[in-house]
């Protein structure tokens, strides 16, 4: 795609309104001419934290921004053309830059390397996962902070589908939302605290060496 120099607001704002009348010389200019600041905008390491600085997640990222700005006919341009004219100080980047952080939430909660926290906290950030890095349970198990155990606990849970039965699945994911050995028991019937926490700590080291090991196909 061809590279244009940034504009001035007003040359831009002439561009948008071009483009959201489906002119297509006018879409390809404006994609060409927005690309390089939404990319330095996504970069920015408190937009999008550590997403914004994958070279691949923010292509991408951009891509999907462009997308939602075409679909229905350019409607999300027509949009901001509304808005404007309800507030002529409004500049176009500006509401880009909320357009964009949108779409990088989306993202963010679709990107296979990050998982969220369990619906009753979905207001809570999530956790990047990287199953090599995982410490280990007596680790996990001693004196740590209860938002690192739990942080933990989901980067297992992201892993332990198909992996383990359900009943043990299930045990570490009651953990994961800070139910106690003796509430993880009584759910999953179970003698008494000590075997619930015997089960949590067995399904985190069968976890482990899945991770440990890649070419294991199951859990032995």
């Amino acid at each position: 795609m061809k590279r244009y120099t940034m504009l001035d607001d007003e040359e831009l704002e002439t561009l948008v309104v071009a483009a959201a009348a489906a002119d297509e010389a006018a879409w390809q200019r404006l994609w060409a001419t927005i690309e390089p600041p939404l990319s330095r905008i996504i970069a920015q390491p408190r937009f999008l934290g550590r997403l914004g600085q994958r070279e691949d997640d923010r292509r991408n990222i951009v891509v999907a921004v462009m997308s939602r700005l075409r679909a229905d006919q350019f409607n999300r341009l027509q949009l901001y053309l509304e808005a404007r004219r309800t507030n002529p100080r409004l500049r176009f980047l500006s509401w880009l830059r909320v357009v964009a952080k949108r779409v990088g939430i989306d993202y963010l909660r679709a990107h296979p390397d990050y998982v969220r926290r369990h619906d009753k906290d979905a207001s809570r950030p999530g956790v990047w996962i990287d199953p090599k890095t995982l410490p280990p349970a007596s680790q996990i198990f001693g004196e740590r902070p209860p938002v690192t155990t739990r942080g933990t606990a989901h980067e297992l849970l992201r892993y332990a589908a198909g992996a383990i039965p359900d009943d043990q699945r299930r045990a570490l994911e009651l953990w994961a939302q800070s139910e106690s050995f003796e509430d993880i028991a009584r759910v999953l019937g179970l003698a008494n605290a000590a075997e619930a926490e015997r089960t949590v700590r067995a399904v985190i080291e069968r976890l482990r060496r899945k991770f440990r090991d890649p070419d294991v196909d199951r859990l032995s």
